[in-house]
């Protein structure tokens, strides 16, 4: 299956290498596939009892060597050495199994939160399934907000786009095409196929299944990851051994000394001992597992899981981060961050991500009645949809959309008085959407779009609320400096209407991304 190039193959040839068919694969044919490759799920290490941590914990290089210590110390007969010992062996191993150990049980709750029911054809039924009951060769449904369980090579589309930031680190979506592409791309490019552990932003597909589990491209790139030994767990080893040679040394040259002065060999050995233990760094170990269990528990306050206690250190000791993925270092949601009008008025918008934490600041004399009209056609004009629940925010859709209606939320817009009689959906070769909508027994349509496409429908513009001859240098000139300061602008206009064409519209403004 993985030395076929899907993307640059036919999509009835596809069919055909997988036998399967539009109407999908019958319950016989399924079977027997899931025997051949197995369930659609990457490999789960086992979990670790919590003896086992424990023990993993036990040998340390540092843990062991005080453990000598304390059986030195109690062989010379330093009881209270040894208990000193023995209470920070215990504190230590205590702290390090119980926070890898509730790492363990987060990362258990989080499976289960993505057990993933996916739309697919077979016999020629629409039913749901699992996503790990999924085999090659089955027809999978997508829409708006489905997470994607396997690779797929996409047969139909409509309006179909996909969040692949997880895979490529790209933050903005990717329209999707079932045509074949006849040329060898890079991953990104493959734009008739979409890939496990991506995510349906708008938009309608079928896709037949090309790999599942392991063979997809997210499960090469998990199964070809290697354990590494963090920097600290490289350093204290290296520490571990140069204290063992110090001490063997000394130890060494001790006795020497000891036996050439004719010193008695229980003395000799008394005193080695002693020395050894002297030398060992009891509190060191205890004090490196306090300090990394605090920055453990400062990153899960942040919804950071720490599943070994060395790797915050690992975390820390990065110095240079060379990167070209704005999603992959972001959180990855677009937030509105400022209007500007067409009168010069302008709103920085505070709050980050797609929730309703902030609030729309005027500037100067500007009217926040204004700024609220344009996150209403905002909320309008929209696909996506954002919803608070007890933990948060869920959402899906459009990115941009989604931040729409987050700004809609700062600006406390309801639109359930508003009834929508059509729409123009937003598609990548058009570069607009509209919505047609009658308030107040009026008749009103709103689009939202690049500033090129938005300006073709508009023969005004807003100045104090009131319509002025349309101004298109000056309204270019604001679009160039915010998109000169990093911002992606979407444009809005609206208007009174008579047809269900978006045209003779009002210019509103610009609402400025990050």
């Amino acid at each position: 299956m993985q030395l076929k190039k899907w993307h640059s193959t036919e999509k009835e040839e596809v069919l055909e290498i997988l036998k399967s068919s539009e109407l999908g694969l019958d319950e016989k044919e399924v079977k027997l596939r899931q025997e051949k490759y197995g369930k659609n799920e990457l490999p789960k290490g086992k979990t670790p009892s919590l003896l086992k941590i424990f023990i993993e914990q036990l040998l340390d290089p540092i843990v062991l060597l005080l453990v000598v210590a304390m059986i030195f110390s109690i062989l010379i007969k330093e009881n209270t050495d040894a208990i000193a010992i023995a209470f920070i062996i215990l504190v230590d191993l205590i702290l390090g199994t119980f926070q890898e150990w509730k790492a363990n049980k987060n990362v258990e709750a989080l499976k289960k939160l993505i057990e993933i029911r996916t739309k697919i054809i077979r016999s020629g039924k629409e039913i749901e399934v699992y996503s790990s009951d999924i085999v090659p060769g089955d027809i999978v449904l997508l829409s708006s907000g489905d997470k994607i369980s396997a690779d797929l090579r996409l047969i139909e589309v409509n309006n179909l786009t996909i969040d692949e930031s997880v895979l490529t680190g790209e933050s903005t979506s990717v329209s999707k095409i079932s045509s074949a592409i006849n040329k060898d791309v890079i991953l990104a490019e493959r734009k008739n196929m979409a890939y496990a552990g991506t995510s349906v932003l708008s938009g309608r597909g079928v896709g037949i299944v090309t790999a599942t589990g392991l063979n997809t491209e997210l499960g090469e790139k998990v199964n070809t990851t290697k354990d590494t030994k963090s920097p600290l767990t490289i350093r204290m080893e290296k520490f571990s051994k140069q204290i063992t040679f110090l001490v063997v040394a000394i130890a060494i040259i001790i006795t020497v000394v000891l036996y050439s002065k004719g010193t008695s060999g229980s003395e000799i050995f008394l005193s080695v001992i002693a020395l050894s233990v002297s030398a060992m760094p009891e509190g060191l170990p205890l004090a490196l597992t306090m300090a990394l269990t605090i920055g453990s528990n400062r990153m899960s306050k942040n919804n950071v899981i720490v599943k070994k206690l060395n790797s915050v250190e690992s975390l820390g000791s990065c110095t240079v981060i060379a990167t070209d993925k704005t999603g992959t270092l972001t959180v990855n949601e677009q937030t509105a961050k400022k209007i500007v009008l067409p009168d010069n008025s302008i709103f920085d918008i505070e709050g980050t991500g797609y929730n309703d934490k902030g609030k729309i600041i005027p500037l100067e004399n500007a009217n926040i009645e204004d700024a609220k009209y344009i996150s209403k056609l905002g909320v309008l004009n929209n696909e996506a949809s954002l919803k608070k629940v007890k933990d948060g925010y869920e959402y899906f859709g459009d990115s941009i959309d989604i931040a729409f209606l987050a700004l809609g939320q700062k600006s406390q817009i309801n639109i359930d008085d508003i009834e929508i009689t059509n729409r123009i959906n937003y598609e990548s070769e058009n570069k607009y959407s509209a919505v047609f909508y009658k308030e107040n027994g009026n008749n009103y349509c709103t689009v939202k779009g690049s500033l090129e496409k938005v300006l073709e429908f508009c023969t005004t513009m807003k100045v104090n609320n009131k319509n002025k001859k349309l101004d298109i240098e000056k309204i270019k000139k604001q679009h160039e400096d915010l998109a000169s300061s990093g911002y992606r602008v979407i444009a809005l206009a609206s208007g009174k209407t008579k047809s269900e064409k978006p045209e003779h519209l009002t210019f509103e403004g610009l609402v400025a991304f990050i």
